[in-house]
């Protein structure tokens, strides 16, 4: 009998949000939009970082100024609580992650032990 392992996939994103560390990042995230300061650093971060990445992946270099701008506000988020927070958050969700992964990719790797 076959399985449809994309229903598993679908409930399992079902569940996610479910989780302790699905919500602790919920949270987190919607305290740091509480800070409008941090959350306007978080948000000129990310739109740089993702500008920096199409720039590389096109085959451009990114240039010492831009990486002194994305250390600078790399520095600034340092410093604020509400990023750090986020951050330790997206951290724990992501250790789920990686622990589902290796649940999963198990009988891959029982397979090359035989």
């Amino acid at each position: 009998m076959a399985v449809n392992i994309y229903d598993t996939a679908n409930q399992l994103a079902k569940e996610l949000p479910q989780t302790q560390q699905f919500m602790n990042l919920q949270s987190s995230y919607a305290n740091l939009k509480k800070d409008v300061m941090a959350f306007n650093l978080f948000n000129q971060f990310n739109q740089l970082q993702e500008e920096l990445q199409k720039k590389q992946y096109s085959g451009e270099k990114v240039t010492e100024d831009e990486m002194k701008r994305i250390q600078d506000l790399a520095g600034k988020m340092d410093k604020m609580d509400a990023i750090k927070q986020l951050m330790a958050s997206e951290q724990a969700l992501n250790q789920l992650l990686v622990d589902m992964n290796e649940i999963i990719t198990e009988p891959i790797r029982n397979l090359y032990k035989n």
